[in-house]
């Protein structure tokens, strides 16, 4: 048998689905045709039967998955409404509320723990705002009631002779709440950060302490001496000469005979002392008087002139300066403070001027 070829025959337009082949075959000297056909219904039929899985299916599983994933995404976003209803809820009067943390330690999770500490800081904001404001309001009050009272006692007194005794007193409560309201504003301006630098330039530390020591004060009670080296800094010289001279005063008004200033190098810093034989202050006072409108009973009260702003101004200026202030125990047996400056301080990129200096 041999094999002559293979011509395939068209199908017949009656049936699509048959596929029909000829070949000729050589036997016995003739030429002869074998004719087969295939039918291909069992391949359309899984055809058509995918297409319709898929039709029905598709629709169904993307329903189901929008389902899980509206399901998940609500679940995970749960903290996140009840953290949006308690914020909506805060107001500035009720600071004290806070968000609730979910049990997952995730993003938001984390993000609740910001925002509770966020709340937290605001809240103590907050409270030193309305301290602040109480305090100033105190501190105002009694200037205020004694030109009242000099007022009235004066109005009284048709020779007028009465106004000229009480001209001191109305003087003294005059500059007492000019000094008050000047140290307000410094304080305001630096919680805003607003507090300007001034013109800087090199200041002489040690120039400043002795023209402090010497500056007049009542006789016989208490005497300043100085101990200085040469020490030169970048900054504001007002601000430096209140700085030296809050802390003098201070110290003046807590000793008992001496004050002792001093000033040297160390450690590419300025270092600036200011030491009193006074009570001291105990050590766990001694963070808490650099906070504004605190006094100690010993030593430094309302009638000796201090405010209880004087060491709160000290910190707000040397901060200013790059520096710090501390205070210790002094070996005169009261207190030591102690202003560390950076001897190469940059001057700040902040605008000059504003800055009132007066005392």
């Amino acid at each position: 048998m041999v094999l002559e070829g293979a011509t395939p025959l068209p199908q017949p337009t009656e049936d699509p689905d048959l596929v029909i082949a000829s070949t000729g075959v050589a036997y016995g000297g003739q030429l002869s045709t074998a004719v087969v056909g295939v039918s291909q219904d069992s391949q359309y039929e899984a055809v058509y039967t995918v297409l319709k899985l898929l039709l029905i299916g598709t629709p169904l599983i993307v329903l189901a998955a929008g389902v899980v994933a509206w399901w998940l995404v609500s679940r995970s976003l749960r903290p996140v409404e009840a953290i949006r209803t308690t914020v909506e809820s805060i107001s500035s009067r009720h600071l004290d509320a806070r968000v609730p943390i979910p049990t997952v330690d995730d993003e938001i999770g984390r993000l609740a723990l910001t925002m509770n500490a966020m709340l937290s800081r605001l809240e103590r904001g907050r409270q030193q705002q309305n301290q602040f404001v109480a305090d100033a309001s105190h501190e105002l009050r009694s200037p205020l009631a004694s030109l009242h009272t000099a007022l009235d006692m004066g109005s009284s007194d048709p020779t007028g002779q009465r106004w000229k005794d009480l001209t001191p007193v109305m003087t003294t409560e005059t500059r007492r709440m000019e000094r008050l309201v000047d140290d307000l504003l410094t304080l305001a301006r630096g919680d805003a950060g607003m507090v300007p630098v001034g013109r800087w330039r090199d200041v002489d530390l040690d120039d400043l302490v002795v023209e402090e020591a010497r500056r007049p004060r009542s006789p016989g009670r208490v005497a300043v001496v100085f101990e200085v080296k040469p020490a030169r800094i970048r900054g504001d010289r007002l601000q430096l000469v209140r700085v030296l001279r809050n802390l003098a005063d201070n110290a003046v008004r807590a000793a008992t005979s001496l004050v002792v200033l001093s000033v040297e190098t160390d450690d590419g810093c300025a270092v600036l002392r200011v030491e009193d034989d006074g009570p001291g202050i105990p050590p766990q006072e001694r963070e808490r008087v650099f906070e504004r409108f605190v006094r100690l009973d010993a030593a430094r009260t309302r009638d000796e002139g201090g405010s209880g702003l004087g060491l709160a101004i000290v910190r707000e200026l040397v901060t200013n300066h790059g520096g710090t202030v501390d205070v210790d125990a002094s070996a005169l047996g009261g207190a030591r403070f102690t202003v560390r400056i950076p001897l190469d301080q940059p001057e700040p990129a902040q605008p000059a001027g504003g800055l009132s200096t007066k005392r």
